[in-house]
């Protein structure tokens, strides 16, 4: 691209020197020199507009191919404060970004339909969605290069002009579009039943049990297992019900369509399809009340499916049954009345031989020669229907001979995989639209790797992938997709919190490359170097550094030894933003900065001076520094006292180091919706002005996770303690604790865990009375000095897990414990009178 831009360039210098030089041509008339002119002006308009097109060009095929709703939302919720925070910058253009603005939002309703039924909709309105998609990440490109200055003006106002030009052109297609909705159903694995007659003969005897109440009986299982032929088989030729009728949720439904594929069974849906909601509800319920019924409710994916249904199923306590089939374990518990869900087992070696030769042969005998090696073939395909199907697939393409099939068999581990990726594939396609930036990210990260459950859930909120629902938090909304994700069993859970919540998970491998291939060509990855936990994590070599105008497509940097920084962040627009440093202070630069939801240090000792600026970031979330930030507190004072503005949006900090009580107050008061904090207390904290209060926290109503290091002389530590009472995880290190105060945490009613390192006690002795601690589920105990702890049988009355490590004067475990501990840990601990308890509860307690 640079050598036809420079070959335009010389070609119009020469054009222009030219005429230039004919200027002093006096056998040149005015009217030839003007019109020579004239022809220059047109050349350069045209150099410049070959220039906007090798621009957008070189550009476009970097930009994400991915269809983020997410990402959509969060860009029109951007553009106002953009235009506010960003006046003097794009006021040139301030105009067509408020048109923009305004197209876009009227196609945002159009946007979230095709999301919610991606299955229902013809392939033209998706197309057109995509294009829609695309305009906006155009935008965005245009937006922060406007900010950032690494592209000339003209040509980005060029470009946001086409931009509006060709949304309105999508507008003008889809009004013309008269395609309308079609439901698509998709057909299961296998059409006829093979395998399962355990479970079936078991089905069969709880739908014509005696017992007349109604029942749900679930069968759960994963993608191509059969649920749905196992289901159904039920529903063939059994005269025990009176009526029988079925309907498939899917992930995208209306209760209605439900509704009508009911009451089909009985009457012609057209008759009644001008009916509302809720009269054919009524409907069919009036009309299951006289019957026997069994239905069979397919493929439910949510439990707001069945609340939508359950009502219309009456118990006339006649014997009816429900059949549902999903592949969800939450929902079979959801919609359980009485019949514990059925979990369909793979297959067993003769029934995935019988099911692979029904779809290689059909009707026909498998040839002799191919028995033993098509055996081999079915073993392989570990019980699962769909892989079977899928490894049938190839077989039908083959020879019939044995040398075909035994080559077959011989590199089937390479096959296998190939099919294992069509079932991710597929997998991939049933997740909600929400869900897929979510997996798709896992191709970030390195095989094998354990995973941060924070870290990705903060990743994933920095690109925009978390739906505001206007009830939880980000962070709270981004763990239940990851629990989506793992309950589809296409995460896998390595390491669990304290409480039970979960701390790191990883992908399977098969599951990584898909989503590296997947995110490679949907340019949904812009990595240089792919691993977000490489350390130290070099994410850029030098060349790309110097390509400015890639930058504008970066939403995320983690950058290692420092020397980079200054450049980058001259160019860098993003949310994320992560640094491993070697300097004691980081930069102020706010202009490029504005977007920062999550700002990462990482320096090996020694504390990081943060820049005042960081207080004028409105977006930020996550401030995470290691080993410990300072704040330029004395320059910051009056600004932190008297500006009114805050950190509104801030959820984590962590660590800061503080000391003295009032800056510690100053920074609470500007930070009023953290949920979790960490900070350092230090000399001089002033206890000998009888400043012994510890700083005021109550204010920080939304604090769940707060761990305190006080770094002082543990005589002199504060003897007033405030703590928020939400508060559910509090961590105490070399924190010095008078007896009064062990009652102020003993009475926080939301605290579930409880984390005492090398704490001073101030005697030798603790004894906890009736009803203290009445939430907690966890206690650490470590090198405490202890000796006796009593405690009532009202007490810990929720307490699951005891870890003690170091508490060598400690002589026994209270006896209280002795039936209700799932766990105890010990570490070098006598606990002399107590050997014999712990003998005795050698299962449960470790």
């Amino acid at each position: 691209m640079r050598i036809h831009f420079f070959r335009r360039v010389e070609i119009l210098v020469i054009d222009a020197g030219l005429i230039v030089y004919s200027l002093y041509d006096s056998r040149k008339s005015k009217e030839d020199r003007n019109q020579d002119l004239f022809l220059l002006a047109d050349k350069i308009q045209l150099v410049k507009k070959q220039i906007y097109l090798d621009i957008r060009e070189g550009i476009q095929p970097h930009l994400p191919k991915n269809d983020v709703l997410g990402f959509f939302v969060f860009l029109l919720n951007g553009l106002k404060e953009l235009l506010s925070s960003h006046a003097d910058s794009l006021a040139s253009v301030q105009n067509e970004l408020d048109v923009v603005h305004e197209e876009l939002q009227l196609l945002q309703p159009f946007l979230e339909d095709v999301a919610r039924q991606r299955h229902n909709k013809p392939e033209e309105l998706q197309n057109l969605a995509e294009r829609v998609i695309d305009k906006a990440y155009e935008v965005e490109y245009i937006v922060d290069s406007f900010v950032v200055r690494d592209i000339p003006h003209t040509y980005l106002t060029v470009w946001l002009s086409e931009i509006i030009w060709e949304i309105k052109l999508i507008k003008t297609e889809l009004t013309k579009s008269s395609v309308k909705n079609m439901t698509i159903a998709s057909s299961s694995a296998d059409e006829e039943l093979i395998g399962f007659d355990d479970v079936r003969e078991t089905i069969r005897g709880q739908l014509v049990r005696v017992s007349p109440e109604l029942d749900v009986i679930s069968i759960v299982g994963m993608a191509g297992t059969g649920k749905t032929t196992l289901a159904r088989s039920f529903i063939k030729n059994d005269s025990h019900f009176d009526f029988w009728g079925e309907c498939r949720v899917s992930q995208v439904y209306t209760r209605k369509d439900l509704l009508l594929s009911i009451l089909s069974s009985n009457c012609d849906p057209t008759e009644i399809s001008k009916e509302a909601d809720d009269e054919l509800a009524d409907r069919l319920r009036k009309l299951l009340l006289t019957k026997r019924y069994l239905l069979i409710i397919d493929d439910v994916w949510e439990v707001k499916a069945w609340d939508d249904l359950i009502l219309c199923f009456p118990d006339a306590r006649n014997g009816s049954r429900i059949i549902l089939t999903t592949r969800l374990q939450k929902v079979s518990v959801y919609a359980k009345l009485v019949t514990e869900p059925h979990f369909l087992r793979p297959l067993n070696e003769q029934e995935s031989w019988l099911l692979l030769q029904k779809r290689v042969f059909g009707k026909e005998i498998c040839p002799e020669q191919l028995k033993e090696v098509g055996e081999k073939i079915a073993k392989k395909c570990d019980g699962l229907p769909l892989s079977i199907v899928l490894v049938a697939g190839l077989l039908t393409k083959m020879d019939r001979t044995e040398g075909c099939w035994t080559q077959m068999e011989l590199s089937f581990g390479e096959r296998i995989q190939d099919g294992a990726k069509d079932l991710v594939k597929l997998s991939y396609n049933d997740l909600p639209y929400k869900l897929k930036p979510c997996f798709l990210y896992f191709g970030a990260f390195l095989e094998d790797r354990e995973i941060s459950v924070s870290k990705v859930t903060c990743l994933w909120i920095s690109e925009a992938f978390i739906e505001n629902d206007g009830e939880k938090c980000l962070e709270d909304i981004a763990e239940d997709y990851l629990d989506d994700l793992i309950g589809r069993n296409l995460v896998m859970v390595t390491k669990k919190r304290s409480i039970g919540k979960n701390k790191a998970c990883r992908v399977h491998d098969l599951m990584l490359d898909f989503c590296k291939e997947k995110a490679e060509e949907d340019n949904f990855l812009l990595w240089l170097k792919r691993d977000l936990d490489a350390n130290p994590p070099h994410f850029f070599s030098e060349k790309p550094v110097h390509r400015a105008y890639h930058f504008a497509l970066i939403r995320m940097i983690l950058l290692g030894g420092g020397h980079h920084a200054h450049t980058l962040v001259q160019y860098f627009s993003g949310r994320y933003l992560a640094v491993q440093t070697t300097e004691d202070s980081i930069p102020s630069s706010k202009e490029n900065l504005w977007n920062l939801q999550t700002f990462i240090v990482k320096r090996n000792g020694g504390h990081v001076l943060l820049p005042d600026t960081l207080w004028k970031l409105s977006k930020l979330r996550n401030v995470s520094i290691s080993d410990s930030a300072l704040f330029n507190l004395r320059g910051a004072r009056e600004s932190l006292d008297e500006n009114p503005s805050k950190l509104d949006n801030l959820a984590t900090l962590s660590s800061i180091y503080v000391s003295r009580k009032d800056n510690m107050e100053r920074i609470v008061r500007r930070t009023p919706n953290l949920r979790k904090l960490r900070c350092i207390f230090a000399d001089p904290w002033g206890w000998e002005k009888n400043e012994n209060r510890f700083p005021d926290l109550d204010s920080l109503s939304q604090l769940e996770t707060l761990k305190v290091v006080f770094i002082s002389i543990p005589e002199i530590g504060p003897s007033i303690l405030n703590f928020p009472m939400n508060l559910k995880k509090l961590t105490l290190c070399k924190f010095p604790l008078p007896p009064a105060e062990i009652s102020t945490i003993a009475n926080l009613l939301n605290l579930e865990v409880l984390k005492l390192q090398q704490v001073a006690f101030e005697m030798d002795e603790w004894e906890v009375r009736d009803n203290e601690f009445p939430q907690l589920k966890f206690l650490e105990l470590e090198n405490l000095t202890l000796s006796k702890w009593e405690v009532s049988d009202e007490a810990f009355c929720c307490l699951e897990k005891l870890v003690l490590h170091g508490c060598s004067h400690l002589e026994a475990i209270p006896d209280c414990f002795e039936d209700q501990l799932f766990s105890v840990v010990v570490g070098h601990c006598s606990l002399v009178g107590c050997s014999e308890l712990l003998m005795y509860y050698c299962g449960p307690w470790q």
